[in-house]
């Protein structure tokens, strides 16, 4: 890890070969997709929870901490943009000087500390903390409904059940104008039931951030439907060898003659990685 201005540029020089190797061969050796997504650092965090007891755990495997702390940096850094530094001025661990990113953007900080983050994601526990917090920082700057539609179609959420700017659903979830305010509510065979009223475009979008940090809007994509089994069975064999999340949600007695229909979801920007596959596909 870098201890100096100049050791911080040979540093970030060595990012694009680390990345090369950690992306790769540390990925599928440990059955992950790192992709610079959110989704990515929490099946990474999920991996440093089962590794690691405590922060000093980790911090005494600095090779592992300076792999991290690049991934998840540059993970940010897709996100939000910024660049590499290193803070001189931080005495409180001499032996893990403070790299950090900075950018004149981030809201209500002068820089981020990724190697911290990674330390303190096993303390939390949560399994999105690290995520959490690259999160809060995209919200901050999410303030209307058009910009919020487009950081739901980046992060491939489902617009099936979320009817939202130019989207219309045919049931779920709705944010629409109501006057000169917003309603925020669910909508099941053309019957609306109504959560939550919103003075102004900022609170409403606010409220559907807020709900998106807690899980409650799917991001769940049908990826494959079948009436035989063995197709099924074959397209689940696909996905574990991608190492790509999914479930199955079938439906028995689908057919008049009673057959099952057998059924695969994936979650967000995995389904970028089946378009296209023999086996899927609606």
């Amino acid at each position: 890890m870098a201890d100096t201005k100049e050791n911080c540029k040979e540093w970030i020089s060595y990012i694009p070969d680390k990345m090369d190797r950690f992306t790769h061969e540390f990925a599928g050796n440990n059955h992950l997709i790192l992709d610079y997504t959110m989704a990515s650092l929490n099946d990474l965090e999920r991996w440093i929870l089962s590794h690691y007891q405590d922060a000093n755990e980790l911090l005494d495997d600095s090779s592992m901490l300076d792999y991290l702390t690049i991934y998840i940096g540059e993970t940010f850094r897709g996100y939000l943009g910024g660049e590499w530094d290193i803070d001189i001025d931080n005495k409180e661990d001499a032996h893990h000087p403070v790299i950090t990113l900075t950018d004149a953007s981030y809201k209500g900080e002068s820089q981020i500390a990724p190697m911290a983050i990674a330390t303190e994601c096993i303390s939390r526990n949560k399994e999105n903390y690290i995520s959490g917090i690259l999160f809060n920082y995209i919200a901050s700057g999410i303030k209307t409904i058009d910009k919020l539609v487009e950081f739901m179609e980046e992060e491939c959420y489902s617009f099936d059940s979320f009817s939202i700017g130019k989207y219309r659903a045919l049931e779920g979830l709705f944010l629409d104008r109501d006057g000169n305010g917003f309603i925020y509510g669910y909508e099941e065979r053309g019957h609306r039931d109504i959560i939550k009223h919103f003075d102004n475009e900022e609170a409403a979008v606010s409220y559907v951030l807020e709900q998106i940090s807690k899980g409650e809007v799917d991001d769940s994509h049908l990826a494959a439907f079948t009436m035989d089994e063995e197709e099924i069975l074959e397209a689940e064999k696909k996905l574990k060898e991608m190492f790509i999340p999914f479930i199955r949600n079938d439906v028995p007695g689908y057919s008049l003659d009673g057959k099952t229909a057998y059924r695969i979801f994936v979650f967000g920007k995995n389904i970028r990685y089946i378009k296209g596959l023999e086996g899927f596909g609606v």
